[in-house]
């Protein structure tokens, strides 16, 4: 739902003249794969033969789609009401493809009060008429039409249209009466046809074709190794799928790995030697260097290979391709010395609100997304993401500095702007009528081009802001009848949030308990608090299986996607070398057999798995303690997850959090399972927005399609607190230890007065 949100912006200024020469400049193009984002649906170009060393030029390259209206973003069947209604639904193009036919199937159904002659559904494509679906009276119940759209009217973000034209009357006649409906099945389709074209080899397209922002399916980007990857060709392409991850965003990303094959489609190959792969057309690598070349597996894929000689090189090329791509060109780079990147500071990762100023609402959307027009419009929605470890606590809530402008309500009516965090209700502002002579004289917004114009302060509770957010704002505009035949339906009605809002978390501190997967899993936190993941090792198997080197690289994609940075600087490791990396965080991957780590914490680990086998370590009885002392029903988690462990439909997979054992306040997450397909499964769970939410406490396990998270161990804090604040906190948390404060408080005071009063005495009698 939230990418689709994401791509309803449009140009409604290209003219048909402007869309007709984007069409040829795009058949002008030359080599490309398909796009993914309909791939429910889709029907894959067949490949050449894989023994032939270039694929044939005479491919298919044809592709079929089909979309549901619910896919476009219609979540539920689309209501079209009063004289006026429309609905539009926004899809986007490749830059790589080219749209040959369309067509539109759509189940309707409507008032059979409507006058068939007055009344009509119209259909554009980017604002030009497609077709006007009659309404007769005897189809009202249900009809299914057929609409061809014009290829030529497609263009990169395109907005497909439905507005309803609807009288139920000759004479004077209610805009908003009960019977002016339409109902549309979010279950119509649109069927296209798609020619891929061929995109030159060429760096300076980058990150295309191997992704495309227009491109709003899931990004699946097989990652190609001539052998078993160390750690150090593995490093490097976690920098990559970092990197990747960081640009698919909201549409998420998996990367399979290939050892030694080339993949079907598009794909990235890491190669550390002197010789690159056979068939790809490359001269011997003479350092860090980049390329961009033809799959000869599909003549409508291409290669992204990332060579060095040795570990140093390679890790060159990766830097520059994720932090200088936009200075690259040609098919072949060679990639100097990178210059010396900047350490990045605690919290400042892009992708994260900053937390040390108040943040404008210009950073966080575009002009026209802060807009709305319409009796009934929509939300303006602002994402933003902020560290999952804001502290809040006894805080009136995160000060919004609102500034909005509005149509002036002719008259006082019950009109208001509500606003809305992560769907639920923080305040409903009231829109001011236009000022009449005989009103008193009260605080009314100032008037400036025909608009209102109002500033207010919202506190918005900082218990309903998470990591990610969404902020809605939502113009409700009340529609006052006049009477009959006095009513005009004029839909003037406008509403901006003025850029120059507000929202500030600059008085809140950092300081949060873990663990919590909840924010591993959402936000990669702790270890996405440097953006370049610099405090961050990972732990792998000596001999990692091929699940198990997936898991790291979707591991990767996601810290990318947190942060919107590269995870240059992390390092991945063996259990040999955890000690000279105490003071780091810790992300185990690997089974009870091949990583040694597990045997050796496993006083920290509450699910043992090892040879088959499944023990669920049970609290003893301080933790036990402390659990009751912290509300947390330890009694309940031991429960689900005993019945989970013996009564699963299949392996048993567990992803666990601790306290590190090498250094206090540092993290460790494990993943581990019966197998490394275990492990697989809860990388992909862990990517699955429905699934995710069933990450939290410290221990997750999954059996088949069953998983739950439990509190299991002991929590401890990171972050730091003013001094005062982190008295009170403390003191708020352990009554006893209040109660023994007091004391101590209150006889201190009573020594010092004892001391003062015989002080006093003394010199009273020495007089």
């Amino acid at each position: 739902m939230t990418k689709l949100r994401k791509l309803m912006n449009f140009n409604n200024d290209n003219s048909r003249f402007r869309k007709v020469l984007l069409a040829l400049a795009i058949f002008a193009c030359s080599s490309t794969p398909g796009i993914v984002h309909a791939k429910k649906h889709r029907t894959e170009p067949p490949p050449a033969d894989a023994a032939a060393p270039v694929a044939s030029d005479t491919s298919d390259e044809i592709s079929h789609y089909s979309y549901t209206l619910e896919e476009l973003g219609a979540l539920s069947p689309i209501e079209l009401r009063s004289v006026d209604g429309h609905r539009s639904m926004s899809f986007s193009l490749r830059k790589d493809e080219v749209i040959t036919a369309a067509n539109l199937r759509l189940n309707y159904a409507w008032s059979p009060a409507l006058i068939p002659e007055l009344s009509h559904l119209r259909v554009l494509l980017n604002g030009e008429q497609m077709s006007s679906l009659p309404m007769a009276r005897e189809n009202s119940n249900g009809h299914t039409s057929d609409v061809t759209l014009d290829p030529s009217m497609f263009i990169d973000f395109n907005k497909l249209t439905l507005n309803l034209i609807a009288h139920y009357t000759r004479d004077c006649e209610d805009p908003m009466h009960s019977t002016l409906w339409a109902n549309v099945s979010n279950q119509s389709k649109l069927d296209i046809t798609i020619r891929h074209l061929k995109l030159p080899n060429d760096l300076a397209l980058l990150p295309a074709p191997f992704f495309d922002k227009l491109d709003n399916g899931e990004l699946e980007l097989p990652f190609v190794f001539p052998a078993q990857p160390n750690n150090e060709a593995l490093h490097a392409a976690g920098v990559v799928a970092s990197w990747f991850g960081a640009l698919s965003s909201y549409h998420g990303a998996k990367f399979p790995l290939l050892l030694n094959t080339l993949p079907k489609g598009n794909g990235v190959v890491m190669v550390m030697g002197s010789s690159p792969p056979t068939g790809l057309g490359l001269p011997a690598i003479s350092g860090a260097s980049l390329a961009v070349v033809n799959n000869p597996l599909n003549a409508y894929a291409k290669l992204l290979v990332v060579m060095g000689r040795n570990a140093k090189e390679l890790d060159i090329a990766a830097q520059a391709l994720t932090l200088g791509s936009a200075t690259l060109t040609g098919g072949y780079v060679n990639v100097g010395q990178m210059q010396d990147i900047p350490a990045r500071k605690p919290y400042d990762a892009p992708r994260w609100t900053p937390t040390d100023r108040p943040v404008h609402f210009a950073e966080l959307a575009k002009p026209d997304e802060l807009q709305a027009e319409g009796i009934n419009p929509g939300p303006i929605r602002l994402n933003f993401s902020i560290p999952p470890d804001i502290f809040a606590w006894k805080s009136q809530g995160v000060p919004m500095d609102l500034h909005y402008r509005y149509t002036p309500r002719p008259v006082p009516d019950r009109s208001t702007l509500n606003i809305n965090m992560n769907n639920l209700f923080v305040q409903a502002l009231p829109l001011a009528s236009v000022p009449g002579k005989l009103e008193k004289k009260v605080k009314l917004p100032l008037f400036e081009d025909g608009k209102a114009v109002s500033n207010d302060l919202v506190l918005i509770p900082h218990q309903d802001i998470y990591g990610q957010n969404q902020l809605q704002l939502n113009y409700f505009f009340d529609y006052t009848k006049q009477g009959v035949c006095k009513d005009v339906f004029l839909n003037n009605e406008r509403g901006v949030i003025d850029e120059k809002s507000t929202i500030d978390f600059s008085s809140f501190p950092h300081y949060t308990a873990l663990p919590n997967l909840g924010f591993f899993v959402n936000d990669g936190f702790p270890y996405t608090r440097m953006a370049d993941l610099s405090e961050t090792t990972v732990v792998m198997p000596d001999n990692a299986a091929p699940s198990e080197l997936e898991t790291y690289l979707v591991l990767m994609g996601r810290m990318g996607r947190a942060t919107g940075y590269p995870a240059i600087r992390h390092t991945v490791i063996t259990a040999a070398s955890v000690d000279a990396n105490a003071d780091k965080d810790l992300i185990l991957i690997g089974t009870a057999g091949n990583q040694p780590l597990l045997a050796r914490w496993a006083d920290k680990m509450h699910p043992l798995l090892e040879k088959g086998t499944h023990t669920l370590r049970l609290p003893g009885p301080f933790e036990r303690l402390i659990s009751r002392w912290e509300d947390i029903d330890l009694e309940d988690a031991m429960h689900r997850a005993g019945d989970l462990i013996t009564k699963g439909n299949g392996g048993l997979g567990a992803l666990v959090a601790f306290e590190s054992p090498l250094k206090s306040g540092r993290s460790v997450v494990a993943f581990t399972g019966d197998n490394d397909e275990q492990i697989g499964a809860l990388a992909v769970s862990m990517a699955d927005p429905k699934i995710s939410p069933h990450f939290q406490g410290d221990l997750v396990l999954q059996s088949g399609k069953r998983i739950e998270g439990f509190q299991m161990g002991p929590t401890y804090y990171v972050g730091s607190l003013p001094w005062l604040t982190a008295l009170r906190w403390h003191l708020s948390r352990q009554p006893l230890l209040m109660i023994v404060f007091i004391a101590l408080a209150a006889l201190m005071v009573a020594a010092i007065a004892f001391r003062y009063l015989r002080k006093r005495v003394e010199q009273r009698l020495a007089k």
